[in-house]
């Protein structure tokens, strides 16, 4: 079942709606506005159903600052990119700078006209339990070449074993070669999205390496093994069990603002196994499926938020963390590492698996 509410008026002066997607004991709501994952509400282990996706209260709050990106599709580069630089072809396009020192890097393609800050077209599917939205960018939009259409597809259902199933497939088409490396930007808090800090949390993530990051927190372009260090989740670790380590990478980022090699890469695969997270007091249980190589792991270390937040809470540094499949952070100044480039026959497609049970 998919019901349509009003959710606000969007700086275009447009409405901009919410979706609510429910099946079996859970409910999603996703908006048209950033293609956005609200909410997701799903139960304890009594049965108890809480809100497990950071987020605010209606549409103005993602159309404001939102510096957290909260539950926005982000691209059509996600993550932070060297000197807002992207070499294609024979040329090298521009991205706004708006990160680093001197603002000369590019994070998130643009923190004010990005994907997540703008409109999408909706179409709902009832029979499915499925949202489609859809998003075009011009022509050298954004610093990019390329007529685009973007898509992001919200679909709910339940598995044999009663547990709920979200998945969002992302796509580009373009009628010219263009670069694209989408994601989305949700907070998760198993205990509830009001419900204070993650550390406690238990994380394990499928992947041997991890990318360090220079103090500018672009990618410095190794693939380090996480063996010995407070980046291994091999084995399920509470989030907070090594984030005050002194590390020099943990000290920059003040807590995990990584990405993860995830294991078993393969062009056009299926969703495989990237992180499982459970919380020992509610016993929600998330896992994560992906197709990209990597996934970025963010302990929201610099969150801050009160002003227009969902249910009147307050959220602060931890209270929440985000899992963003990615190819590979500014991949492409590293000729070793994919490099995922969208053309007219050749189109881009990611596609992310959350499963929400309980222990």
């Amino acid at each position: 079942m998919v019901e349509v509410s009003e959710f606000g008026v969007a700086p275009s002066g447009e409405e901009a709606h919410a979706y609510t997607l429910s099946c079996g004991g859970a409910r999603v709501r996703v908006s048209d506005f950033g293609a956005t994952l609200l909410g997701v509400e799903v139960p304890d282990r009594a049965g108890e159903p809480a809100d497990v996706v950071l987020g605010y209260a209606d549409v103005s709050g993602y159309a404001g600052v939102n510096g957290a990106c909260y539950g926005g599709v982000i691209g059509p580069v996600a993550n932070r990119t060297d000197r807002a630089e992207v070499p294609l072809g024979e040329k090298v396009y521009h991205l706004p700078g708006n990160d680093g020192p001197g603002l000369a890097n590019n994070l998130h393609s643009d923190l004010e006209r990005g994907l997540h800050k703008r409109l999408w077209r909706a179409s709902v599917d009832e029979d499915a339990c499925s949202v489609s939205f859809s998003c075009e960018l011009s022509d050298g939009e954004l610093g990019l070449p390329g007529n685009r259409e973007l898509t992001a597809v919200y679909t709910l259902s339940s598995d044999e074993r009663g547990a709920a199933v979200l998945r969002l497939d992302l796509g580009c088409e373009s009628d010219a070669p263009t670069y694209v490396n989408m994601t989305n930007h949700a907070y998760f808090n198993l205990a509830g999205h009001a419900a204070g800090d993650v550390l406690s949390q238990v994380v394990s993530i499928d992947a041997g390496s991890f990318l360090p990051v220079r103090e500018d927190s672009v990618s410095e372009g190794e693939v380090r093994p996480v063996a010995g260090t407070p980046f291994d989740f091999g084995s399920p670790k509470a989030l907070g069990a090594d984030i005050e380590e002194d590390c020099e990478q943990l000290c920059r980022a003040r807590g995990y603002d990584h990405c993860f090699c995830v294991y078993g890469y393969e062009p056009l695969s299926i969703p495989r196994p990237a992180l499982h997270a459970e919380d020992p007091a509610s016993g929600r249980v998330l896992d994560v499926s992906i197709t990209t190589p990597g996934a970025h792991l963010y302990t929201g270390n610099w969150l801050e938020d009160a002003a227009g937040v969902k249910d009147g809470a307050v959220y602060g540094p931890r209270d929440g963390f985000a899992f963003e499949p990615e190819f590979y952070p500014d991949n492409v100044h590293h000729a070793e590492w994919e490099t995922p480039v969208c053309e007219p026959g050749r189109p881009y497609s990611s596609t992310i698996v959350w499963r929400f049970s309980v222990r």
